[in-house]
């Protein structure tokens, strides 16, 4: 039986969406992005007035990125009145039950990219269902498009920049001269790791999440891994990697670092790995944070395989990160 385009099993629950509502919010998801990139591509390179999000000041928002999230948000709550959505530029509001599908945004990744005048920067839309992504949109800008490119993907049916079909980057184990994407915690590598970047690529730092794994779905970067991403971060990604032949590797550690013993990597299909309905609150998914690596299969078992630490020795990976900064 379908309600609302969601089809209910026997037991009342609803484990799938029908084909054609997932076709609908990819669609939908689609033009929102060409939106949102027309938003960002009028105010990119002008002078901006900027707010913190901390006391630091190391956390910025600008009028874009709350012009843009006010963008999409009515467009999505206008055509799916009964979803929930989690952007970043959420202001405090009182905590309810999750519903089954959440259009998770992030209008603007890469704010700090976008002021500096560098254009490395997305938009990204994800949807999910029951906590697994279902629909995953990113807008990046390009060189030779003065649209930009669209990323997009929904569950089953691929991964596409524009018309083109994408594939991750394949092979054993990292390409030494190929590039990778590791968060600026781990900048060491690049600085100081002759025998890091012999083994696990070329490092790069974006500054931007969804950025990398728009590249990732692409095989522009072999694999990415982050460390302590929001769920507006990787929520389109996610499901573009894994669309375009990837995998999405969990971590999940007793201790506090992702070199540690205890560290342990799943592939997994559901951000949300604990969903249960009418319990997860939409604060649980605001507060949703996991080191995660994306990739192609075989590289990205690698990659984990040496991060993750066996009870006998340390990976190589391990033993190189702990080389270059004793307190990890």
């Amino acid at each position: 039986m379908r309600t609302d385009g969601v089809i209910k099993m026997m037991d009342g629950s609803s484990d799938l969406l029908c084909e054609d509502l997932l076709i609908e919010i990819e669609n939908c998801a689609v033009d929102m992005a060409r939106g949102a990139a027309l938003i960002l591509g009028k105010h990119f390179g002008t002078s901006l007035e900027v707010e913190y999000k901390d006391k630091g000041e190391t956390d910025p928002v600008t009028q874009v990125d709350k012009e843009c999230q006010e963008f999409l948000v009515d467009a999505i709550s206008k055509r799916f009145p009964c979803h929930g959505i989690v952007g970043e530029e959420d202001a405090p509001k009182e905590d309810s039950a999750a519903p089954e599908i959440v259009w998770v945004l992030d209008p603007l990744d890469g704010t700090k990219n976008f002021l500096s005048g560098y254009p490395v920067y997305a938009s990204s839309i994800g949807v999910l269902h029951r906590g697994t992504p279902v629909v995953g949109v990113i807008y990046v800008p390009w060189p030779d498009c003065d649209e930009g490119s669209v990323f997009r993907a929904r569950v089953g049916a691929g991964a596409f920049v524009n018309e083109e079909r994408l594939s991750v980057f394949e092979a054993k184990q990292p390409d030494p001269v190929r590039l990778v994407a590791l968060p600026g915690s781990l900048r060491g590598l690049v600085s100081f790791g002759e025998l890091a970047r012999g083994q696990i690529g070329e490092v790069r730092v974006t500054g931007s999440i969804a950025h990398e794994l728009a590249m990732t779905c692409k095989g522009v970067l072999q694999y990415t891994i982050t460390m302590n991403p929001h769920l507006w971060d990787v929520a389109a990604g996610a499901l573009l990697v894994r669309e375009a032949g990837g995998i999405v590797m969990a971590g999940t550690s007793a201790g506090k670092s992702i070199v540690g013993y205890q560290q342990t990597w799943t592939d997994t299909g559901s951000l949300i790995s604990n969903w249960k309905e009418g319990e997860t609150t939409m604060q649980q998914l605001r507060n949703w944070s996991q080191p995660l690596v994306l990739g192609g299969p075989d590289i990205v078992t690698w990659v984990t395989a040496n991060l993750s630490a066996s009870n006998r020795r340390p990976g190589r990976l391990a033993n190189i990160l702990r080389s270059l900064n004793p307190r990890l």
